[in-house]
Order: structure tokens, then sequence, then C-alpha cells
């Protein structure tokens, strides 16, 4: 390489760096949320071996609902950027922005290795740093799986060109590694074993040949022994590949269960014959993403491509000329490359025979090897002029060998790009094997790497065939003009991955029921309720039977209090699918809320059903496991409030034996405070205890053991140890001084529990509780003055709330201020009328007052 390649490849290193700068300040989008921030696995929660035992997603591979994505490697890499950028978003994406440009750096070096025209180098890493089909690889943190593979791919390939060159053990031995990495990053990484198969096959052309090869060529060794090394190492990446996909399919555990039909609809086609066709019609659908890529989406699922039922679809004509030109590309490639072998090198072989039959002691070269030539001299007498010959008969060759080793070059630069193209693709091409979705556009990252070749070897051609310069000043306009539009529709869809708002608009015109329900649950999550219902409402439009979207419409009805619309909603996402345990949950909740008296025994039942769910074939366990938790506690709450406190623990006890989850911490202190209230103290220590060790540097674990043994009477000393190691383990957490005040409190230390109310209150000076407990505590002192401040400024920070205007009068009246006292009471009964405390401190002052006057 000169300054030119150095300069090229860092002009298009710098292009994909620049693009996908406005990804920086984009957040955790769509899968990024639950792939890292809700992965035990990458927070550091689990640990560290799990990363061998769990799926992509952080779910055992073992589990009924594992997708079966085992990528340890990238797992790891997640880990690691969560550890050292503090699981800040701006980190992820800089990495990931940083992988592409590696990759965009080593495609111009695979390209180098293969193109036989500096031009055409240039033009494909160009291609590939603005290509818009990588931006959900790129900006889409969880497309690091195709970023670090595409990597390890590459060096692979580029390792094992130059084991061809020396046939090293230790570049075979490397290239192996290399390809087990990337197998490890993601699945359809296996076929990178193929590439280098196929490239050796084709004898690499273009590329030097080794020690051993050159003696083959100068006809010191025989053609046995040449083979040999080219046959060693293919027989080599033969049993790897073997043995990773033996490892692979045999020994780590694949999903037991089918994928829905909402990720891939053709799957559960029952006719055959529109099975074969659509997914026969799907390459065709991503190699136009690679032509012009234009409408992108997020997922494709459901019914974005619509199936091939008949023969007479128009699009089953795209079919027949894609498969057709890819093959007439095959058969081209393969006929040259047949042709190139079995043509020889007449002169080379005479120069090679003559000096053997010298030391064989022959003395005529005749039909030597089937040739015919006409010297028929003794060697010995002939040997100068013979060698004056073969002199001018090398330097004719040379130049004739230049001309067939560019041509060569370019032959095997086509099967090669195609193998790059094709290859990675057919894994998760639905045509083998069924895979969980229909098309995923960061799939087609690695194969992008053979479009962007075949369209660099195609320009190249073109450079070499336009000679003046008016034409290639054309074709690089040409070229300019096409990078300019793939680079802002690059930047432009990188706003789309910003949030996913923005995201899920982008992709109602593709996939409208999964977009609109999605959308939804982002706008009621936003408080925007209205328009939340109407894309939900959308969505059920497109799709009646989608579970999600009647869930995400019963949340906005609960919190809009429509308790009747969402009870209809939740039972109806139980009819689609009856493993949701959060619609469960939700369901319970909304008739206790609509009606308590009257159905507290069927939410019981309901929260109960929900809380023992299994969840077979759920792909979320652990959102699954959290909502079965939420449900036994609120069935746990529910006998509580009831006063079936046996009921209450024994319900904990079970969900402690039923639900596998890696903290059961909330589940022991819940239990504690009912051994309390039933006085059982030694369980209720017990169960603290579990959750100390469970919880060990969790203050908020030490502040319920305080709490436990404050309840007590003959062990205060030792909560209030409790509450001290509590403040230890959290100084700055204002709930740690605040509980420690209140058993202060109760101690009757009202002097020291002052102090860290004020502290409390500082820590959070904009929470109403914490102001109006300093107020109380001064009130207790007889502090009236300071008192009715901290009355006025929680006032201030909650001026909804009844009981706060009450409060401030309260403290107004002891202190004789008594129309401003009237003022408040009357802010408090218009706010909620019939408020008690008002009315209580009105009759003292023998004042009957109309809320409404």
């Amino acid at each position: 390489m000169d300054a030119k390649d150095y300069a090229g490849l860092a002009g298009c290193t710098g292009l994909a760096f620049v693009l996908y700068l406005n990804t920086l300040n984009a957040g955790f989008v769509y899968d990024d949320r639950r792939a890292i921030l809700g992965n035990a696995d990458v927070t550091g929660a689990g640990p560290l071996a799990q990363l061998l035992q769990h799926d992509y997603w952080g779910t055992a591979l073992t589990d009924s609902g594992s997708h079966g994505s085992w990528r340890p490697l990238c797992v790891l890499s997640f880990r690691l950027n969560f550890v050292l950028g503090g699981g800040v978003p701006f980190s992820f994406h800089l990495i990931n922005i940083l992988l592409h440009c590696l990759v965009t750096a080593l495609v111009g070096l695979v390209a180098r290795t293969l193109l036989p025209t500096r031009a055409g180098v240039w033009c494909t890493a160009a291609l590939f740093a603005a290509h818009p089909i990588h931006t959900e690889s790129v900006a889409g943190i969880v497309g690091r799986a195709d970023l670090s593979a595409t990597i390890f791919c590459l060096l692979a390939f580029l390792v094992y060109r130059h084991h061809m060159m020396h046939r090293e053990w230790q570049s075979l031995s490397l290239a192996l590694l290399l390809a087990l990495a990337a197998l490890l990053c993601k699945e359809t990484a296996i076929t990178m074993l193929l590439l280098c198969g196929l490239c050796d096959v084709l004898g690499g052309r273009g590329v030097k040949p080794a020690a051993a090869d050159k003696k083959c060529e100068q006809g010191t060794l025989p053609t046995t022994d040449c083979n040999e090394h080219r046959l060693r190492s293919l027989s080599i990446l033969s049993i790897a590949l073997l043995g990773a996909i033996y490892c692979r399919l045999g020994l780590v555990p694949q999903p037991s269960v089918a994928f829905s039909s909402a990720d891939n609809p053709t799957a559960h086609e029952s006719c055959w014959w529109t099975r074969t066709l659509t997914y026969l019609y799907l390459p065709v659908v991503n190699f136009q993403l690679l032509l012009w890529p234009q409408h992108l989406s997020f997922d494709w699922g459901m019914e974005s491509i619509p199936r091939i039922q008949t023969i007479w679809d128009a699009r089953n004509l795209l079919s027949a000329l894609f498969y057709g030109t890819l093959l007439a590309v095959t058969c081209k490639g393969i006929r040259l490359r047949s042709r190139a072998s079995s043509s020889m090198d007449y002169t080379a072989v005479a120069s090679i025979s003559l000096p053997l039959l010298q030391r064989l002691g022959g003395n005529s070269c005749y039909k030597w090897h089937g040739l015919l030539c006409t010297c028929h001299h003794q060697l010995k007498q002939q040997r100068s002029s013979q060698q004056q010959q073969q002199q001018q008969q090398r330097s004719a060759a040379m130049s004739q060998k230049c001309c067939s080793s560019s041509k060569s070059i370019s032959e095997s630069a086509l099967i090669i790009s195609a193998a790059f193209l094709v290859l990675p693709f057919l894994p998760a091409s639905n045509l083998f094997f069924y895979v969980g979705f229909v098309l995923a556009e960061r799939l087609l990252y690695l194969p992008s790497v053979g479009y962007c070749l075949l369209f660099g070897l195609g320009f190249g051609k073109l450079w070499q065939h336009l000679n003046g310069s008016n034409h290639r000043l054309l074709l690089v306009c040409c070229l300019g003009l096409l990078l300019a539009s793939f680079s802002l529709r690059t930047v432009q869809r990188n706003r789309d991955w910003h949030d996913e708002e923005q995201l899920f608009r982008s992709a109602v015109a593709i996939n409208p029921p999964k977009a609109l329900g999605n959308l939804g649950s982002v706008l009621s999550s936003q408080g925007r309720y209205a328009e939340a219902k109407v894309a939900l409402q959308l969505a059920i439009t497109y799709r009646p039977n989608m579970a999600d979207a009647h869930f995400n419409l019963g949340i906005v009805h609960q919190l809009q209090q429509n308790y009747s619309e969402a009870l209809a909603c939740y039972r109806r996402a139980i009819e689609l699918r009856p493993q949701l345990a959060l619609a469960y949950l939700n369901l319970g909740t909304s008739l206790l809320a609509w009606n308590r008296t009257r159905y507290e025994t069927e939410a019981a039942a309901v929260l109960l059903r929900g809380a023992r769910l299994q969840g077979h074939g759920v792909r979320d366990r652990k959102a699954h496991e959290e909502a079965r938790q939420s449900a036994y506690l609120q069935l746990s709450a529910l006998h509580r409030s009831e006063g079936r406190h046996q009921q209450a623990v024994e319900v904990l006890y079970e969900a402690l034996a039923t639900l596998h989850l890696g903290n059961a911490a909330v589940l022991h202190q819940r239990l504690a405070a009912l051994h309390v209230e039933l006085e059982q103290w030694q369980q209720a220590d017990e169960q603290q205890q579990l959750a100390v060790q469970l919880q060990p540097q969790q203050s908020a674990t030490h502040l319920s053991y305080g709490q436990v043994l404050a309840r007590n009477c003959s062990r205060h000393a030792e909560a209030e140890v409790w509450f001290k190691r509590a403040l230890e383990l959290s100084p700055l957490e204002p709930s740690a001084h605040h509980y420690y005040a209140e058993f202060l409190e109760q101690q009757q230390r009202s002097h020291e529990a002052l102090g860290y109310r004020l502290r409390a209150a500082s820590l959070a000076p904009h929470n109403y509780a914490l102001q109006a407990a300093v107020a109380d505590a001064l009130r207790q002192l007889n502090h009236l003055a300071e008192a009715e401040l901290w009355y006025r400024q929680a006032a201030v920070l909650h001026p909804q709330a009844a009981h706060a205007h009450a409060n401030l009068g309260a403290i107004l009246q002891m202190r004789g201020q008594r129309q401003q006292a009237l003022q408040c009471y009357r802010k408090a009964l218009q706010l909620q009328p019939g408020h008690a405390t008002s009315l209580a401190n009105l009759a003292k002052m023998n004042i009957n007052i109309d809320a409404s006057t």
C-alpha cells in the first residue's frame, strides 16, 4: 500500500464516521431496552459465567421462550461498555460508530486483495460507508452483533488470504480463531469458512503463490505435492466447519417453541406452494433494498410483504429474473475459471521439460507431455542456443502472463464477491429452515460487502475501458451523485432511530399494525392518552387479533379511570394470549379500583391465575416473572387489607417457591412485615436476614430491617445499628434520613430527629412529603414560625392537595391568624369537598363555611 491507498481508506472511514455522528445523542430504542437495560448479563447483576448459558437477550438457552441466539462475545462487549461507560447510551452509540468505521476500512482492504483497480477499491469502501441499509446495525445498539461478526469475518478472510501465500500453520490457526470469534458474535458468520474455502478452491488468483506453489510453477515439485498443501488447508477448514455446525446445533440448546405467526406468517402458511413462492421472492426484496434503500422499517413482520398465493403473481417474474441473473453470473465465472485452468502455458512447460530431461538422462523433448517439438537435437550440443531461446520465450510469456493474471483476478473477484453476497444471507433466508422474521435489515450488513464488491468491480471495469478524461469525469460524477443520495438517506434514517416515537412513526406505511401498536404504547407512557388511543384503535383495525394492542389500550383506559373499557381490553388480550401475565395483573388491579366490594373475590381469583402462569413459550422471561411477582404481592396485600394475614403469608411463601427470580428480596421484606404484624418475631428476623443476604449493599434492605426491629420493643438498640448502616451505605439517600428520623421521634429524641428531617428535605427539595415532615417536626417542637414557612413551601410544591392547605391553615390558626387560616380551609374544601380536617378545625373556630362561596 502506498500513500494514495492510505488516503483513500482514511477518506472512506471518515465518511462513515461523519454520516453517523447524529446517532450519538440517540437513546436506547426498541430492542436496546431489553438487550441492554433489562439484561442482567449486561448490567452486571448476574455472574459472568451466565453469558455462556444465556441467549442474546439474557434468557436461559434451556428456557422454552429462548430465541436460541447464542452470542456471548457480543454480550461481553455490551457488559464492558456498560461498566466503563456508566450505562449511558452515548458510549454504546460511539462504539457502534467506531466499529462501523473499522468495518469500512476492512472492506477496503478486502477489495484491494480482490479487485484489479484502485478506483474499484475506493468505490467499494465509499459505497459501504454510505449505504443506508446499515443504519439499523449502526444506529440500533443491538446491531453490534452484526458489526462485530463482520469485523471478525473480514479479518478471518484476510488472514486466510495471507495463509494462501505462505501456507503457515500460524496464519491458518489465526483464521480459524477469528472465524470462531465471528460465530460467537452472530450465527450467520459460520459461512465465512465456506468463503475462505471457495477462495482457496479458485486457486487464489491474484495472490502471490506460496513457496511450495512457486516450486510447482518452476517444475521442481510434483503436482501431487503442490496440491497437497491446498488439500490440507481445505480439509482443516471442512473439519472446522462441521465441528462448528455440530457444536452450534448439537450442544447449544435450540428454541423449543415455534415462532409466532406475527413474526413469520409465511412459516405458518398451510399451502406449500405459497410458502415456496413467497420465500423465493424474499431474497429479491432484500436485493431491492441493497439497490435502492428508500423504504426501510424497524420490523418487516406480519403482512409487511404480502404472501404470493398464485403463480400468476407479477412478483414471480422478478424472482425468475433475479435467480436467472445470479445463475448466469455464477456460470460465467465458473466457465471463465475452467477455461483459464484448462489452458496451458506451453512456453513455460517447454522451459521446464528440457532441463528435467537432461537431469533424467534423456536427449530429446519429443512428445514430452504430449507436445510435439521440432528441436530433435542433443541437449549438450544445443544448450547455449536453447538458453537464449528460453530467455526470449520467458520475456514474451511474462507479458502474456500479466494480461492473463489480470483477467483471472477479475474472474475470481466476480465469483468471490457473489459468494460474499449470497452465502452469509442463506442461513436467514428461510429457504432451508424457518427463522423468527421475514426480513431484517441488519442481516444485510455482511452480505452488503459482496454487493459493494460487485459494484466496485463493475466500476473498475468501466474505469479501465473509459480512456478519455471527460468520460471518467462523468463516471465519477455519477458515483458522487449516488453516494450523495445514499449519504442523505443515511442521515435522514438515523433521525428515525433517535427515539422510539420517530422510529415507530417511520414504519406506519410499511407495517401499520406493529408500528401503530408500539406507537400507542410510547404515547401512553408520555401521558398523551388521546393520541395513544387513536393509534391503538387503528392498530386493532388492521390486525384485530393483536394481543399487545388490546393490552396497551386497556392501560390507556385504566389510566383515565375508564375501568369498564379497560376490563374489556384486558379480557380480550388474555383470550388472545393466555400466557400474558401482565394482563391478569392489570385486570385484577382494575377490578379492585372499580368496585372493591363487588369484585374482590373475582380480582383475587384473577391475580392468583396470573401469579401461577408458567409462561411456556414467553419471549421475555424476566418481564413475565416480574409480572408474576407483582401479582403475588398484590394478592398478598389484598388478603392483608382484609385482615387475612395468614393467607397473605402463604401467598408470599408460594411465590418464593415457584418464581424464578435472581433477587427475591422484596418478597422476604414483605414476609418480614407480615410476621411482625403477627408478632412472630423469629420468623420476621429470619426473612429480613435473607433479604440482607440477597442485597447486602442496598440501603433500602437495611432500612427495612431496622423498621422490623423497631417494632420489637426489646431490640431498639439493634434497630438503630441497622438504620446507621443504611446511612453509611447511602449518605445521599433522602429516605435513609427520613426513616431514621421517624425512629428517633418514636424514641422521644425529637431534636435529633429534626436534624435528619432537615437533611432529607435538603437532599430532595421538591419532595412534598419530606418538606411537610420538617414542618410537622417543627410544630411538635413548638417552633411555629419556622413550621409556617415549611408548610407554605409544601403547599407551593403540591398546590392541588387539600391536606397541604389544611395543614397550613392549622398552623396559621395556632398562631392566631384566623383570616388567613380561613382562606386556607376554604381552598382545601374547594379541592376536596368534605375534607374532614378542615371541617373539624373550622368547627373549633365556630365557623360553618360553604366551600362553594
